[in-house]
């Protein structure tokens, strides 16, 4: 075996191997990054919800709320109380997304997943050289930084 098709194989095996690693990113963080969306969502309507009962239903709302459930405390404080932790819960989701950046994040890993996907083709085909696409691939990586 020569020393390109050496140098050809060892670049394949990289570009496989980080494909992998970003598949697995993926495989993790797009549940993840859909939960946290569906759940700030959720939170963010019962906290709504739950006070827009009493405002709408007034005494007669509260008050069949107290046959149901009975604490020793008034309902509304009880309404109020579940709403403020659900809208906070809402908040600090967010701002965990926003700060991770974790949407921009998971584009940039399916965008360079792509272009090494393209990359790989070409080199199995031979319509670019190693010393071609081993820049390439560099420049890829630094996409990916998070990864």
């Amino acid at each position: 075996m020569s020393r390109n098709n050496k140098d050809e194989e060892a670049l394949l095996a990289k570009i496989r191997a980080k494909r992998k690693i970003l598949a697995d990113y993926l495989l993790k963080s797009e549940p993840r990054q859909s939960r946290l969306i569906n759940f700030s969502i959720v939170a963010g309507a019962l906290a709504a919800a739950l006070t827009a009962g009493p405002g709408i239903g007034g005494d007669d709302f509260v008050d069949s709320f107290k046959s149901i459930v009975s604490l020793g405390i008034p309902i509304w404080q009880l309404l109020c109380l579940i709403a403020t932790t659900l809208s906070v819960a809402a908040v600090v989701i967010n701002g965990i997304l926003k700060s991770n950046d974790m949407g921009a994040k998971i584009n940039a890993t399916r965008s360079c997943d792509a272009k090494l996907e393209g990359l790989e083709t070409m080199l199995e085909l031979s319509q670019v050289s190693v010393e071609q696409a081993a820049p390439v691939y560099t420049q890829y990586l630094n996409e990916i930084p998070h990864v």
